[in-house]
């Protein structure tokens, strides 16, 4: 069965807020304005929307390109031709630290070989990231890390650059700096000139092409990692499956949860014994199912009112319909909610976002593939 992947892990979200505030983009007021609180990101069973990681990204963008100008600014005496900046999701990736990474980055250094990391990452990327699927293969004297993406946020180019930046940094520090790809492949469209991605990961890179993958040299795979230790990797790859199957289990609930409300919707608010009526629980089974799960049914409600208002709104439709089919019993209730998920009312939402410029375009609507000159 597939499952259909809604949120991340807590602690990726705290580890890309850490990396924006050292690149001096301070998001903690937005987080808190979404009633987000970033110290319980660190818990294990700690679980984002990825809805609401891509707010939090899209508006890091903004954040970010403001406070890259003011530095423009400041830097007068700089001289003129220097190479361009690195991409935000580049500046991302190269933050990381074994504790953006969790249980992995224990795993993977007690390792014995670098394909044996990279065949952990493969299992544990979904738990952490949940947009993304990875897989290894092997052709010829390469081996391929191939990412499968679910879902078309804006900001998923700008994850998806600093998942792979954060890979080739996180294997240069296990293998000693030598854990080079031989070249990197994205499906979108790059967001600075081809050189500066180059420069950063020392290999070709390649955009528009059909997937998203990492390639790395056999022989290197097989290189012993100095810091292999098997009884502290056993311990970890336990650790590490715990985590991955109480996530998966996790994931079937949340599906389930969110079908449930969205049926639910148009008899109202959701209560809880309805909710769980319509998933055959009781409700106590609802509530400790979604305590175990890091969320609570005001929350997914909220959270799944949200995502289809954006829906709704970006259709055009009636916001008297929009109101009723999110379950609202007055026109007003909804406006307020508009305000406070996107800051506007919702008759001022429309236009803003016709009048916005997306910087980054969506993974399933990238160019056709072709090769770079």
């Amino acid at each position: 069965m597939t499952i259909t992947v809604l949120t991340a892990a807590g602690f990726y979200l705290r580890y890309l807020l850490d990396a924006l505030a050292g690149l001096g983009v301070d998001l903690s007021a937005d987080l808190r304005a979404m009633g987000l609180d970033q110290a319980a990101l660190a818990e294990p069973s700690s679980r984002v929307s990825l809805d609401v990681i891509d707010q939090i990204l899209n508006k890091a963008v903004q954040a970010d390109a403001a406070h890259q100008a003011l530095l423009a600014n400041q830097a007068l005496g700089a001289p003129s031709g220097q190479a361009p900046g690195l991409p935000l999701g580049l500046r991302l990736g190269a933050a990381v630290t074994p504790v953006a990474l969790d249980v992995l980055a224990y795993a993977s250094m007690s390792s014995s070989t670098l394909a044996e990391a990279i065949a952990l990452l493969c299992q544990f990327e979904p738990y952490r990231l949940g947009f993304a699927r990875c897989d290894m293969r092997y052709e010829g004297e390469e081996a391929l890390v191939e990412m499968q993406v679910s879902g078309s946020w804006a900001s998923l180019p700008l994850q998806i650059e600093a998942a792979f930046a954060g890979w080739v940094e996180f294997g240069r520090w296990i293998t000693g700096n030598v854990s080079h790809p031989t070249c990197i492949e994205f499906a979108h469209q790059a967001q600075a000139p081809v050189a500066v991605y180059e420069a950063f990961f020392h290999c070709p890179v390649y955009f528009e092409r059909p997937c998203h993958a990492v390639h790395v040299s056999a022989p290197l795979l097989s290189r012993p990692l100095a810091a292999s230790n098997p009884h502290v990797s056993h311990l970890m790859r336990e650790e590490l499956q715990r985590r991955v199957a109480r996530y998966a289990k996790g994931e079937q609930f949340m599906v389930r949860l969110v079908q449930a409300i969205e049926a639910c919707l148009a008899d109202g608010t959701p209560s809880l014994d309805q909710v769980a009526q319509a998933m055959s629980l009781a409700p106590r089974q609802l509530r400790a199912q979604a305590s175990e799960a890091g969320t609570t049914l005001v929350n997914e409600v909220d959270a799944v009112r949200q995502r289809l208002a954006r829906q709704y709104l970006a259709a055009s439709m009636p916001l008297a319909e929009i109101s009723q089919r999110l379950g609202y019993s007055e026109q007003s209730a909804f406006s307020r909610a508009c305000v406070r998920w996107f800051g506007v009312s919702p008759g001022k939402w429309r236009p803003d976002q016709a009048a916005s410029t997306t910087t980054f375009c969506p993974a399933d609507t990238a160019p056709p593939s072709r090769q770079r000159t």
